[in-house]
């Protein structure tokens, strides 16, 4: 009698555990979209990206071209290499996964939310380019989520739900 308790139990737990990762994968899946637009937004207006992060806190991996895939950051390792060689190839972006599935974000050169006085005098800097680039750049993640929901909208009424219609009321017919 013990043992379909403790296996009704030990089912459910495994199903609450298997519904938080849908929302969480769920959730990163809407952050990358969102940060998508602003990062091919920045990258289309000519602006140097630094970071494409999903995620808060420490990285746990991180990508860079001419550096491959990583534990943690590779920003150290970059800046010694800028310092030490020429480094062609060597991409100013690093892609990056962090450890709290919160949110994300896109870093550009010359955008310090913190500090809005801080300048960079570059010509791909955030404040370099115009300011409706600037806009554009801004809008892009929402834009992305609203693109992203109506395909997603089309798709999944043109292919069809199995699942029954609710009924708010019941009409008896004799």
């Amino acid at each position: 009698p013990g043992i379909p308790a403790r296996m009704d139990t030990l089912l459910h737990t495994l199903g609450t555990i298997l519904d938080l990762l849908t929302v969480i994968v769920g959730f990163g899946l809407i952050v990358f979209v969102h940060e998508l637009g602003h990062f091919l937004a920045a990258r289309w207006a000519g602006i140097r990206v630094l970071a494409f992060a999903v995620g808060f806190g420490p990285a746990l991996l991180s990508f860079r071209k001419g550096m491959g895939l990583r534990r943690g950051s590779s920003e150290a390792a970059y800046r010694h290499l800028l310092a030490t060689t020429e480094a062609p190839g060597l991409s100013p972006t690093e892609y990056r996964l962090n450890l709290f599935p919160f949110g994300g974000y896109v870093k550009m050169l010359g955008q310090e939310d913190l500090d809005p006085s801080a300048r960079s005098p570059a010509p791909d800097s955030y404040q370099s380019v115009r300011p409706w680039k600037r806009m554009i750049v801004i809008s892009a993640g929402v834009v992305m989520n609203l693109v992203t929901s109506a395909i997603l909208f089309v798709a999944v009424f043109t292919i069809g739900l199995e699942v029954e219609p609710p009924i708010v009321g019941a009409c008896l017919l004799y």
